[in-house]
């Protein structure tokens, strides 16, 4: 009960003797199940809307070139830009490169295409693919750019 009055719903019981209980459990419409795919980057946990995804890659940091200083990843004959969640998020722990690149590790590209633009989002790790619960942004939250 409390979960459920904690996101906005209500619980309702109405029982009748010798008839039974009917219990009513509404939850507010701004509530979505979404599936989505979870990732990491450092200690955090991110899920990306499913929806948006197109495919996951594996692959080497040798096999990304820079095209007018920006990360792109050749990707069924095009040049996929890239985006680096750490990076873009400002988490620490990146990836150190050393002399021999054949021991670099492996990086994770989730190639998502939202609002009509296709990306590369390079991630630390895919951990698993669950539905999440997403509830509507608070106002003071719409305003940020960038936020996690």
């Amino acid at each position: 009960r409390t979960n459920v009055e904690r996101i906005g719903g209500t619980i309702d019981v109405e029982s009748t003797s010798g008839v039974g209980t009917t219990m009513r459990i509404c939850i507010p419409l701004t509530l979505a199940i979404v599936p989505a795919l979870l990732v990491s980057v450092g200690n955090e946990r991110y899920a990306i809307p499913q929806v948006n995804l197109l495919e996951l890659v594996r692959t080497h940091l040798q096999d990304i070139v820079s095209v007018y200083d920006a990360p792109v990843y050749r990707y069924r004959e095009i040049l996929l830009p890239l985006v680096f969640l750490r990076d873009t998020l400002q988490i620490d722990g990146a990836i150190e490169a050393g002399p021999d690149v054949s021991q670099l590790p492996a990086i994770h590209i989730a190639v998502l295409k939202a609002e009509g633009v296709t990306f590369g989002l390079v991630v630390d790790e895919i951990l698993a693919s669950q539905e999440i619960v997403v509830k509507p942004l608070a106002d003071s939250l719409k305003q940020a750019g960038v936020f996690s």
